[in-house]
């Protein structure tokens, strides 16, 4: 019975914490009302937070990732994105292709029908040279935080983690990036 009790009374409070401080909605772009232009180019993959540990496993294993962004040459609705990761002492290329689609908010990635990419303004945690991408599947859901410059500023990071964990996403990872870069076929220390 106190169990009970002690149960009614935590979701009662956990209703009225959110009355009283509802998390904020960060609703993500329309991609296809975009101009692709303003997103090309190189990104520092910086931090991920997801609801599940697992959905985080690949990138604890990264030191630091650089990322590039372009149209192909016959359809500019097609974005190749190549990265650049250090795992341990190793560089390792991989690259993804997404198609915008007209009335769709979301970009999809090539191969893999059942994902959903949303691209997210980082305007939301005052930093207009970030960017949020949400990868959503069935079975996933996890925010990548990048920046246009090899080190976000530490408030943009913690801002990055506190905003989704008011909505209990709670796992998190930075990369270290203590290793140097991988640049294509050069390394950066």
């Amino acid at each position: 019975m106190q169990t009970e009790l002690a149960s009614l009374l935590l979701y009662v409070y956990s209703l009225w914490s959110a009355v009283i401080q509802p998390c904020p909605n960060y609703t993500p772009l329309s991609v296809g009302s975009l101009s692709a232009k303003q997103y090309l180019g190189r990104w520092y993959f910086s931090a991920a937070v997801s609801r599940r540990e697992e959905d985080l496993q690949l990138f604890r294993k990264m030191d630091s990732t650089v990322f590039t962004l372009q149209t192909t040459a016959s359809d500019p609705d097609t974005l190749l994105l190549t990265g650049d990761m250090r795992i341990g002492q190793n560089c390792v290329r991989a690259s993804w292709t997404y198609n915008i689609i007209s009335g769709r908010d979301d970009m999809q990635l090539q191969g893999r029908p059942d994902r959903q990419t949303f691209l997210r303004s980082g305007a939301q945690l005052n930093c207009s040279d970030c960017i949020i991408l949400q990868e959503v599947e069935p079975a996933l859901n996890r925010y990548m935080l990048y920046g246009r410059q090899q080190v976000i500023p530490e408030d943009v990071i913690e801002d990055f983690r506190e905003m989704f964990t008011c909505h209990r996403v709670n796992s998190f990872v930075r990369l270290p990036q203590n290793k140097g870069l991988c640049l294509g076929d050069k390394e950066e220390r």
